[in-house]
């Protein structure tokens, strides 16, 4: 069943690729970082006696042949997690983060203190190793109050899938916590997907189906919390670059290092042959390297919204 309080569809523009070599590099990285560090895959280098030391070598020489067939549709789904907290902290995204916090604000009727000007989006969810430690990442959780009810913070790290942390210099840290579904995207627009969910997430972001190629929003009631979805066509080119990394990654796999690609864009040939290059290097370098094409001049964090905070909010959503 579906929320009969929902708005109009609007779509975002993502803006113009900064760099190509950046782009790039997020895609590839995320899909590492998720085989890497997420814990639920059945074939995972997180059950080899060596890891954290492993090579991609060493991981296909000790997985079945196929392994990344068998596990390519989970990282294409739980995969998206780890890109959106690599590709919303960079320019690219950036405006659609400054829209999600608006919506936000508008939705609580609130407005954040106008000091916290830096953003950053984090992994979250007992299933991924990167969340243990993002605790100590935000000291408050927004909204702080629901339904008369507060949140538990560990539970709800433990059941989310990305935070999005608004911070400032005066160490004033506010966690806001969501869904991400890669694949199955229309289940954030049901009852019954929410129902199963903590309170506290607020909003969703999730992949769909759709021929226009854009990024939009909707927002609306769901069990009872007023939620801000945003969803990606599968059609858009962030999604199908992404599935054509997976896809790369996949073959060489299957065909190890001497596999070749005949590829039109000279970035992506570039990161196909760095990850050739370290294919007998130590996992921990080749993610080393790859995050240092991840340009810091296209990395954001500061946004222009007019932020007053409201430390102990308890005012309800408008309807």
């Amino acid at each position: 069943m579906e929320s009969s309080k929902k708005s109009i569809i609007t779509p975002v523009p993502l803006g113009l690729i900064p760099s190509y070599r950046s782009y790039w590099a997020t895609h590839f990285f995320s899909i590492l970082q998720c085989l890497d560090q997420h814990k639920n895959l059945e074939f995972s280098p997180r059950r080899l006696d060596l890891y954290p030391v492993y090579t991609l070598a060493i991981l296909r020489g000790c997985l079945p042949l196929n392994f990344f067939n068998q596990i390519e549709r989970y990282i294409e789904n739980w995969g998206v997690q780890y890109f959106l907290s690599n590709f919303f902290n960079q320019k690219l995204g950036g405006n659609v983060v400054e829209e999600l916090i608006s919506r936000i604000e508008r939705a609580y009727n609130v407005s954040f203190d106008k000091s916290l000007d830096y953003f950053s989006f984090h992994v979250s969810g007992n299933d991924s190793n990167l969340s243990s430690k993002l605790r100590e990442r935000f000291s408050e959780v927004f909204p702080s109050c629901l339904n008369g009810q507060f949140a538990t913070v560990d539970a709800l790290i433990a059941q989310s899938d990305l935070c999005l942390i608004l911070s400032n210099s005066q160490n004033i840290k506010v966690g806001l916590f969501g869904e991400v579904e890669g694949i199955y995207g229309n289940k954030l627009r049901t009852e019954s997907y929410w129902g199963k969910k903590q309170d506290f997430c607020i909003f969703g972001i999730g992949v769909v189906d759709g021929s226009q190629k854009v990024v939009y929003f909707e927002e609306g009631f769901f069990n009872g919390i007023y939620r801000i979805n945003l969803f990606f066509e599968r059609s858009n080119f962030v999604v199908a670059d992404y599935k054509i990394a997976l896809g790369a990654i996949k073959r060489l796999f299957l065909e190890g290092p001497s596999a070749i690609f005949h590829s039109r864009d000279e970035e992506f040939e570039f990161f196909i042959n760095r990850i050739k290059l370290h294919w007998n290097s130590n996992m921990n370098e080749l993610m080393d390297e790859l995050k240092l094409y991840i340009s810091p001049e296209d990395v954001v964090g500061f946004n222009g919204g007019v932020l007053e905070i409201v430390t102990d909010l308890q005012s309800a959503p408008k309807a």
